[in-house]
């Protein structure tokens, strides 16, 4: 599960990283979104995925009723940084 679970976070954190790049090169215009229409709508895609996932898990972490393993990876994160 250990693998699967790192997979996981990998491909998020691909994802985040894919639309960071896509700003940053449209931002300096180097880049035309028009001319790239299929890397803009999987940007776009990714940047909608990403917000789902992030509405996801708050309303998992705003549920007292919710995944008991998330509240304990939390805790955990919690009790590493001092809080």
């Amino acid at each position: 599960m250990g693998v699967i679970r790192a997979l996981r976070l990998s491909a998020w954190l691909f994802a985040v990283w894919a639309i960071v790049l896509y700003v940053f090169f449209v931002s300096l215009a180097t880049i035309s979104p028009a001319s790239v229409t299929g890397i803009t709508a999987v940007t776009i895609v990714l940047a909608i995925l990403l917000v789902i996932r992030g509405i996801r898990l708050a309303s998992e972490l705003s549920d007292p009723g919710g995944d008991p393993r998330l509240r304990r990876a939390l805790n955990r994160q919690r009790e590493l940084r001092g809080f």
